[in-house]
């Protein structure tokens, strides 16, 4: 059965109880007259009626037994089974059933009244059975007990739908209900354009029946323009505003002001439709504004708004259109700031959860709007810093948790790593990176809390500490790209926060893995892509393509790290390990063109801790000095640094090997759709091949 509708409610709510209790009535009046017609007439039960005893008169019940079941033929002369008894008692029974009427009308005369209006049938006795009135359906029903059952409500429901009167929407009515919404709007008229557009954008679903139906394209497009553009500036003018420090307010003493509620309250589903079957960006512009212009009547609506921001922060984190992306953040944005007290909890932990669930499928097409939402999202969280450290702070605390079940299961199980080495995890942590980098930035900090810190910095050690654990967790050359996933991540935290991170122990720990130590095969395998994989395929493992691939992560990774403190007063301290450790393992290896590599990145090295011994020699404070040590070549710019023009030059060439494997990407993808559509062709000419043969046999055999 489909959705009830509101005239079957209103039925149920109004006159089923009443129905219901008329036929219970009927119901029990006629099983007492059936009842009556089967009453004996005779004194004792026991004894057979008339002669009809005369046809087992001569035999004996053993007899009978033995001579098995076949009945005895009655005599010639017997008559049939039925006696002036019978017919006397049925002329008692009609003149009970009148006396009966006759009480009923001096007992219950509106019952009476109502069974002359409704039912006269019932009254008419004369020549007539009572019981021929009652279907069986009925004599089922009055054995159940009294439950409301669907089989009781359906007809009805039916019955009321077919009354329902369909009214055409037609271009010359849209027009009429712009005149009016332009020049004298009301209640009224905004109820009606409201319904008419629920009607139009549910003209597919059958499961609800709608006063208005609409068959023309250009009626349908003037009525949506007309609802998500014309109707809120009319509401406004019914409704006006109160402006109170930006935020708008629903003033309560206005008189229009629950209907409007009311209205809008059921204007929201439609709302929700077009925001999950939004495919282009002018339509969810217009929606998105629609909404945002009445959006401060939904704040009191809890559930309802919940079910709104939902659905604008799915399409947020899962199109793939970047225009509507840009287009939903920036809704989500404007009524974060404008409400925050109300929604903005609810945004935070919409936009995290989403986002998750959306971003399992992850490759080099999906990245760059997955990095979107991540950045945007990152915004805003920025919005109410302290109430974004609580949510983060739960949220940081799952990931840990997740960390720790898993590393008690890997002594166990083999599958517990799998809860962490998943795109989901990794973009989480790499999530909340994101936020801590935007929000504790020392600049960001300065202007928004007066050189006094952001709570959310408070989640910089418990966040790196869970990424640390999860690079660790299994160290093996197949989740290299998932520890270069997250060790940029941890480079950009402590770049944009100030936060030391010992990272290059974590980068240096791959070069005593058999990815190294071991010679790789020579196998012919397109370039790696470690921007977009958490995992390497087994047929990469100890080949010639994965230990290039590696190398190259190795030393720009090592790079990118060394040069964020390539102006520290402490960098001739910093990089002495590393440049130990990497001249240890050149004696070592006996791969020639890695080896050069990192022979020229320990020059670069080395030549930028003169030039810091070089500057640090003129100063006059010791290490105690903070604020001193905070400004050295504070003025100095870190791209003059020999790092510095070293990494920039690095910069450029991955540029450029990012562009050869993107175009070598879109290729390949290319080339595989062709291909599947080459596939589809030839299925399709196959297909008529056989119709045609199956045809050709066909008319051979009329012909035979």
């Amino acid at each position: 059965m489909g959705k009830t509708g509101k005239a079957t409610k209103k039925f149920q709510k109004n006159h089923l109880k009443h129905t219901l209790d008329h036929r219970k009535q009927v119901q029990k009046h006629s099983k007492l007259v059936q009842c009556r017609k089967k009453k004996p007439t005779g004194d004792n039960d026991n004894e057979p009626k008339g002669k009809s005893k005369e046809i087992f008169e001569d035999m004996s019940v053993d007899d009978f037994f033995e001579g098995g079941f076949e009945v005895p033929k009655p005599k010639k002369n017997a008559k049939p089974i039925e006696s002036e008894d019978d017919e006397s008692s049925e002329e008692e029974d009609i003149e009970d059933i009148e006396q009966n009427m006759k009480d009923l009308q001096s007992k219950d005369p509106e019952f009476f009244k109502y069974l002359q209006n409704n039912d006269k049938d019932l009254l008419d006795f004369e020549g007539s059975n009572p019981l021929d009135a009652i279907s069986d359906d009925e004599e089922e029903e009055q054995e159940e007990d009294d439950v409301i059952s669907e089989d009781e409500i359906e007809p009805v429901e039916e019955e009321i739908k077919n009354k329902v009167k369909k009214t055409e929407i037609t271009l010359p009515l849209v027009k009429s209900w712009e005149k009016e919404l332009v020049n004298k709007p009301s209640p009224k008229i905004i109820k009606q354009v409201c319904m008419a557009f629920k009607a139009a954008i549910n003209i597919n679903n059958d499961s609800e029946e709608y006063k208005y139906v609409i068959t023309n394209p250009k009626a349908f497009n003037q009525l949506m323009l007309l609802t998500l553009k014309q109707l809120p500036e009319s509401i406004q003018t019914l409704v006006k505003y109160k402006n109170t420090n930006n935020v708008r307010v629903i003033p309560q003493k206005n008189q229009n002001v629950s209907q409007i509620s009311a209205i809008l309250k059921s204007h929201a589903s439609s709302f929700i439709t077009l925001l999950n079957d939004i495919n282009n960006v002018e339509t969810a512009t217009l929606v998105l504004f629609s909404l945002q212009e009445v959006f401060p009547y939904y704040l009191s609506f809890r559930k309802l708004l919940k079910e709104i921001l939902s659905s604008v922060i799915n399409i947020w984190s899962s199109t793939k259109e970047v225009e509507i992306q840009i287009a939903t953040f920036a809704f989500l944005n404007n009524v974060s700031k404008e409400f925050p007290k109300s929604i903005m909890e609810n945004v935070l932990k919409l936009s995290y959860t989403i986002f998750l669930k959306n971003c399992r499928k992850t490759n080099h097409f999906t990245m760059p709007l997955l990095n979107f939402c991540k950045n945007s999202a990152a915004e805003l969280y920025g919005i109410d810093e302290t109430l974004s450290y609580q949510i983060g702070f739960e949220y940081v605390r799952q990931l840990a948790i997740h960390l720790r079940n898993s590393i008690n299961a890997t002594s166990n199980a083999k599958e517990g790593y799998k809860t962490i080495y998943n795109w989901q995890y990794c973009h989480s942590l790499d999530f909340w990176s994101r936020v801590l980098s935007q929000q504790c930035n020392p600049e960001k900090e300065l202007q928004n809390h007066k050189n006094k810190e952001s709570p959310l910095r408070q989640l910089i050690y418990p966040l790196v500490q869970v990424t640390l654990g999860a690079i660790r967790l299994i160290p093996t050359a197949q989740f290299f790209p998932l520890r270069f996933y997250l060790i940029r991540s941890l480079i950009r935290l402590s770049q944009s926060t100030g936060v030391f991170i010992p990272i290059f122990p974590l980068i240096s720990e791959i070069l005593n893995s058999n990815a190294f130590t071991k010679n790789a095969k020579r196998v012919h395998l397109p370039v790696f892509d470690f921007e977009n994989n958490i995992k390497v395929n087994q047929q990469y493992l100890g080949t010639k393509v994965y230990q290039e691939g590696l190398s190259e992560q190795f030393i720009e990774l090592s790079y990118e790290f060394f040069v964020l403190y390539c102006k520290n007063i402490a960098f001739p301290e910093l990089v002495t390990p590393a440049v130990i450790s990497l001249r240890r393992f050149i004696k070592k290896s006996k791969n020639i063109k890695f080896n050069k590599q990192l022979s020229q990145l320990i020059e670069k090295l080395n030549e930028n801790a003169q030039l810091i011994t070089q500057k640090r020699s003129k100063v006059e404070y010791g290490p105690s000095n903070k604020t001193e040590v905070q400004n050295f070549l504070n003025d100095f710019k870190w791209e003059k640094t020999p790092l510095g023009q070293y990494v920039i030059v690095q910069r450029k060439a991955k540029e450029a090997r990012l562009k050869l494997l993107q175009e070598a990407i879109e290729q390949e993808e290319e080339a595989r759709n062709q291909r599947k559509k080459a596939d589809d062709d030839s299925d399709i000419e196959i297909d008529e091949a056989e119709d045609d043969d199956d045809e050709d046999d066909d008319d051979m055999e009329e012909e035979e």
